[in-house]
């Protein structure tokens, strides 16, 4: 077998650094690669690795752990690939040592807090001459890839408007988990910006702006964010918020997303071109529906999160040199937007509207009425929360708009 076959064989040695929540999903994946010959674990990173439900099974294979990704390094190890899956406050520092160590990155979302950690990111995925990707799912789809790929194409004709809604119940349980859940900074003072905008439902904002993009690895990039934000939750942050993005392509993008709900509901998207409309359901996926009543369905993004894992294990295989589905310069179009709605104030629901429920043993649901429905109404309407009239909402403040 020549060099170049062997090349070809060699299973992928990946890192997964933080193996606690979301890690586990990189966990499952990657022992998913290696039945299939593609992909070794070759270490994990994380502080606290006894909350991991697969501690046990980690320990029992011999898996190398550190506590930290300064101890891996400092052991001489360098994988081929590095999966973060950290908690918001570290993918900046922690993807940049990954990067000046010679590793690949496949870094969680989002990509980072702010937009100077996103640039310091950037810069270093340039000089150290390996791929950064960031892991929105959505992004990495056969559907969102395909329904791009027709856009560019121009078969839906010029975007228009872009809105989706997600009202998704988070109660104490979720935002007891850690110490940054629904905050600012964290503990130690890192900026975090938690809320559900920059985290549980990022993927359905960072899939607008991507899918409106005029290069296929491209997001739009916002000028503007108008925004409300408002809070019935005992936290430091907004759990409830409407905004109203302006970017440089002209597509006007609309976004609904809340905890402080009764019920699930979303996510609901809809797409608006010059010649289609594309919309989104759970029950459905995503369809678009033509002018002159042609249909074409193009599959659900939901389907097969871990596609983002499979591409940057093939990237690895091919030497780094197949072409990237959510660089950092797309991801960063998300934060820009959080960056610009953090800047608003943070209304109280009126108290004695709200209302709360123990939804389960230990967890406790507080929740606005009417939120969910109003998101609704607006979001079919195309308007703000401030912005309805018929009649007005009782509890809401203006608007308030900042260039980007």
């Amino acid at each position: 077998m020549n060099k170049r076959k062997a090349d070809e064989v060699k299973p992928v040695e990946v890192l997964i650094v933080g193996i606690g929540g979301y890690g586990m999903r990189y966990l499952e994946a990657v022992r998913e690669y290696a039945h299939k010959g593609m992909a070794r674990l070759v270490a994990v990173v994380d502080p606290c690795p006894e909350n991991c439900p697969a501690w046990e099974r980690i320990k029992a294979e011999s898996v190398p752990h550190f506590s930290t990704l300064e101890d891996y390094l400092a052991s001489g190890s360098r994988a081929d690939l590095a999966a973060i899956s950290s908690p918001i406050a570290f993918h900046a520092h922690q993807a940049c040592l990954a990067l000046e160590a010679g590793m690949n990155v496949l870094c969680e979302k989002p990509i980072c807090a702010t937009m100077d950690e996103a640039r310091r990111m950037i810069a270093h995925r340039d000089s150290s001459g390996r791929f950064l990707e960031i892991g929105y799912q959505w992004v990495f789809s056969q559907a969102v890839q395909e329904l791009k790929s027709d856009a560019l194409a121009g078969l839906l004709g010029a975007p228009r408007r872009f809105l989706t809604r997600v009202a998704w119940p988070r109660g104490s349980a979720y935002y007891g988990r850690n110490n940054w859940a629904g905050a600012v900074r964290d503990a130690a003072g890192r900026v975090v910006y938690d809320s559900p905008v920059n985290n549980a439902t990022a993927h359905h904002l960072h899939a607008m702006l991507y899918i409106a993009g005029l290069e296929s690895s491209a997001a739009a990039r916002p000028t503007a964010v108008t925004a409300e934000c408002y809070r019935a939750n005992k936290i430091e942050n907004f759990d409830a918020a409407c905004c109203r993005i302006e970017t440089r392509e002209g597509v006007e993008i609309l976004f609904y997303s809340a905890h402080c709900v009764e019920e699930y509901s979303g996510p609901l998207m809809r797409y608006e071109y010059e010649n289609a409309v594309v919309e989104f359901t759970m029950e459905g996926g995503m369809v678009a529906r033509f002018g002159d009543g042609a249909v074409k369905a193009y599959g659900s993004p939901i389907d097969d999160p871990m596609r983002k894992m499979r591409h940057c294990i093939q990237r690895c295989r091919d030497g780094g040199k197949g072409a990237a589905v959510c660089p950092p310069e797309a991801a960063a179009a998300h934060t820009l937007c959080v960056e610009g709605i953090q800047h608003m104030p943070v209304q109280e629901f009126p108290p004695d509207e709200i209302r709360e429920k123990e939804t389960e043993p230990g967890n406790r649901l507080v929740y606005m009425p009417g939120l969910a429905t109003a998101m609704e109404i607006c979001f079919e309407r195309g308007v703000l929360f401030s912005e309805f009239d018929q009649p007005p909402l009782t509890w809401t403040v203006r608007a308030r708009r900042v260039e980007l």
